[in-house]
């Protein structure tokens, strides 16, 4: 009886398998995505899994894999969204960045409209911790390597050390764990009580120009590594122009730095949203080498000794600090 049972099971199993089929995506997007090329790359190591190009207003692409991956929607190079290679018809439109229709997918579209909830309320440990969390309930499945890399993005090294030495393999030795296990160690060289690192951009006119002459002896200094092209960081520019305002007077300066971004598009920010302290610009990614950020904008506040008072804190956090300090 038993064995009858199972062979019941099992042949249930081969059918719901058959019925689940290959993993197929199907890519709707806005016409002005026309012919331009859809790839579906492994999320840890960027491989590309499989591809096409957009035409009348669909694509349906077909993911040849052994087991399920978590890949990154590449659109003209670019990632745009998120999809489990698992088998099934999954779904995913402009105004998603998940796909949706398979059981992994659909828990993963979930687990990061939470987050983008929590990333809305500007709580790095809360962020931090939810991250953490849904790594430890996922690492048997695809989407962990997700949850796991986004955790390494902010997590100190000493966290990251023993997180890293019970992870799966696949995470564990992938170039993009390799890549945010660096940026660790980096934020490590670079935390509270360090002295900053410099490095140099340029002027407005294009001329090589020090970080460090940027940041004076004496005052405490908030530096905003920011970019014109995102909207977090434009977001926040009046909460850092209502700072300066505050404590501007009372040894308290603010240094914008801009990052992966062209002078022109620096110049035109600065000008369409009255930015009126020090910019360096023409970065690019060198600070992202030296201080270990991921994503921006990032504030680091430097004491008047030059070294590093805090770091990834938001301008109401900076703002009770300089009252503690300067308040007279």
């Amino acid at each position: 009886m038993k064995k009858q049972l199972a062979s019941i099971f099992f042949g249930v199993a081969l059918i719901l398998t058959g019925c689940a089929g290959k993993p197929k995506l199907t890519v709707s997007l806005p016409d002005k995505f026309e012919g331009q090329e859809v790839e579906l790359t492994n999320f840890l190591d960027s491989a590309k899994i499989a591809s096409g190009v957009f035409s009348n207003g669909s694509l349906q692409i077909d993911a040849d894999v052994d087991e399920p991956v978590f890949a990154a929607v590449m659109v003209d190079g670019r990632t745009r969204a998120f999809y489990v290679a698992e088998p099934g018809n999954a779904v995913l439109n402009d105004s998603t960045s998940a796909a949706t229709g398979t059981p992994l997918n659909d828990r993963f579209a979930s687990l990061i409209a939470t987050l983008d909830s929590i990333e809305n309320l500007d709580d790095m440990p809360l962020y931090l911790d939810f991250v953490e969390q849904k790594y430890n309930e996922n690492k048997d499945n695809p989407i962990g390597s997700y949850f796991g890399i986004e955790w390494l993005k902010y997590a100190p090294i000493e966290k990251a050390d023993s997180m890293l030495a019970l992870a799966p393999e696949v995470l564990k030795n992938s170039p993009k764990t390799e890549h945010y296990l660096r940026f660790a160690r980096l934020r490590a060289a670079t935390s509270p009580g360090k002295q900053f690192t410099d490095f140099e951009g340029e002027t407005a006119d294009g001329k090589p120009l020090a970080f460090s002459s940027l940041v004076k002896p004496g005052v405490y200094t908030l530096v905003d590594f920011w970019a014109s092209w995102c909207p977090y960081c434009i977001k926040e520019l009046p909460e850092l122009a209502s700072l300066r305002e505050k404590w501007g007077g009372k040894g308290f300066e603010i240094v914008g730095v801009a990052v992966r971004d062209t002078p022109e598009d620096t110049k035109g920010a600065i000008n369409k949203h009255n930015i009126t302290w020090p910019v360096l610009f023409n970065t690019q990614r060198k600070p992202y080498e030296i201080y270990g950020f991921s994503g921006i904008p990032h504030h680091i506040l430097i004491g008047p000794d030059g070294k590093i008072v805090s770091r990834g804190e938001t301008p109401a956090q900076i703002d009770t600090y300089l009252g503690k300090v300067l308040e007279k």
